[in-house]
């Protein structure tokens, strides 16, 4: 009661103390109602006395402190009910405080009556402590453990993602409007494209060759009833073009329903440069057995040919006729033995005796020669030579390779050009990734580098994967066996060569070879 008049006196204080400061009346409108409030406060307060229904306000205060304060707070507070109820029962017995409404006539409240309300009423006091702190202790554990949940659930959510923007495949989802929903980090480094600018665009519109897969389902692979593979090219934003190879899945809810649509897909772009690697290795080595048959079954016979019309060009008096029959048939031998030599040196390079050699000297004798060819007068050469690059080789082997490449590059300039030739030293880490992957780092931690380009008419973007094969020539004349000898030296060399061509602007040819030192 005491707390009410001073929570009530405060209340009217504080409200004329505002209205005074800030000059207004404080008999405005729409204080009214709170005056009338406080003031019923101030009648009613002291009403009921042992009869007064507001009793029942005590559960509420024990409710309150046994939601806020748990267990320990609703005993205190039920405590305190207690004695402040005892107390106003026993101010009211002995007539210190009389209630605005008292007993009815004739009603006289007894010692025993009064102790059984307060006993009642205290029993209660506490049985509500007990019962709501009850509650309120399974609801702080519910709380308590949810918010352990929620933790759980934050760190599995971060796992997960954590899982998926670690892989190194790339993973995209699209809706049943086939509108992509989510990239991950690697498919944003294969691609070239951020989530931020696909988001919400039509995977097809991304992904343009999936339109040639749905076209054509014969292409998916399917393993063993996994999920179904396919390769497509793709362009990506910076203009290169990539092989990527894709599976997919359907994406489901947590009911089984069908959400869209899962992608997993990898650049395979090195994988099948590899593939047309091993192809042409295999092709080469069936050729290569077929040169070392050749070789023997042809070259003991051709001899005996070219010895026999030696001697009968000597010992016979021939017309001019006969001797020039017997000329070509001599040079077509010699020809013949010339190609044999050729298939000799593309089956097995690895017959010459090796030794640590010069590298640039080799160059800079073959490019002195093939200046000095008065076929080749109208080719300027540029060369850039740097330093001393030792490696292991044989001497005409390498010669024969520059001398091939140089003829190449002189014949694709009919109407003369620029020849250049450029070589250095390259750290293997220094290298970019496709190159440096098809070199053996357990051969040299340092290679040479050798640049040849011309100015050529270039060679057709169809043709660049089949200039290595042999027998594949763009020449009326060629047999095709230049440059799949030179590739084999390369091969055998655990070296590497590589070729870039833009169609009438020339070709250039990149050779890394191990280095064995640098003076």
């Amino acid at each position: 009661m005491i707390l009410r008049l001073g929570l009530a006196t405060f209340s009217l204080g504080t409200a004329a103390l505002i209205q005074i400061t800030k000059g207004e009346t404080y008999l405005d409108p729409y204080l009214i109602s709170l005056y009338v409030i406080i003031g019923m406060v101030y009648v009613l307060n002291p009403t009921g006395g042992v009869r007064s229904i507001f009793s029942l306000f005590y559960y509420l205060s024990i409710i309150a402190a046994s939601i806020i304060l748990y267990r320990r707070g609703g005993i205190i507070i039920a405590s305190a009910s207690s004695i402040f109820y005892g107390l106003n029962v026993l101010l009211e017995y002995y007539g210190i405080f009389q209630p605005l409404y008292g007993p009815a006539e004739g009603e006289v409240y007894g010692i025993t009556l009064l102790l059984f309300r307060v006993l009642m009423n205290v029993t209660a006091f506490y049985l509500i402590a007990v019962l709501s702190s009850l509650l309120s202790e399974q609801v702080r554990k519910s709380k308590a453990a949810l918010k352990i949940k929620e933790i759980d659930y934050h760190k599995l959510e971060t796992l997960h993602r954590n899982i998926i923007e670690s892989i190194n495949s790339g993973l995209l989802t699209v809706d049943n409007e086939n509108r992509i929903t989510f990239f991950n980090r690697a498919a944003e480094v294969i691609t070239g494209y951020k989530f931020s600018e696909v988001y919400g665009v039509k995977i097809d519109d991304i992904l343009t060759e999936l339109k040639k897969v749905e076209r054509y389902p014969q292409k998916v692979l399917k393993y063993d009833g996994q999920s179904p593979r396919f390769e497509i090219s793709f362009k990506r934003r910076d203009g290169r073009i990539l092989h990527l190879g894709f599976s997919k899945a359907v994406l489901k809810d947590i009911e089984g329903d069908s959400q869209g649509e899962i992608y997993a897909f990898q650049d395979v772009t090195r994988l099948k440069e590899m593939e047309e690697h091993v192809k042409l290795v295999d092709r080469l080595a069936a050729i290569g057995r077929l040169a070392t048959g050749m070789a023997h079954e042809v070259r003991n016979p051709l001899a005996s040919m070219s010895g026999s019309i030696q001697v009968l060009r000597d010992s016979l008096k021939l017309d001019s006729d006969n001797r020039r029959l017997m000329e070509i048939v001599l040079r077509e031998t010699h020809r013949l033995d010339q190609l044999l030599s050729d298939f000799i040196l593309f089956a097995q390079p690895n017959d010459r005796k090796k030794e640590v050699v010069e590298l640039n000297g080799i160059i800079d004798d073959a490019l002195q020669l093939f200046s000095c060819n008065p076929q080749y007068n109208n080719i300027n050469v540029i060369k850039n030579l740097q330093g001393t690059i030792m490696i292991e080789a044989d001497t005409q082997q390498i010669k024969q390779v520059f001398w091939n490449l140089f003829i190449n590059a002189a014949q694709a300039m009919e109407n003369g050009g620029e020849l250049k030739v450029s070589t250095k030293i390259v750290p293997l880490d220094s290298l970019d990734n496709k190159i440096s992957s098809r070199l053996n780092s357990n051969t040299s931690e340092i290679f040479s580098q050798i640049v040849i380009t011309d100015t050529g008419h270039g060679i057709p973007r169809r043709y660049l994967n089949k200039i290595f094969d042999p027998f594949f020539s763009t020449k009326e004349k060629g047999i095709g066996l230049g440059l799949a000898i030179v590739y084999r030296i390369i091969e055998s060399y655990q070296g590497i060569i590589s070729v870039e061509s833009k169609e009438n602007k020339g070709v250039s040819f990149t050779i890394h070879l191990p280095s064995t030192s640098k003076h």
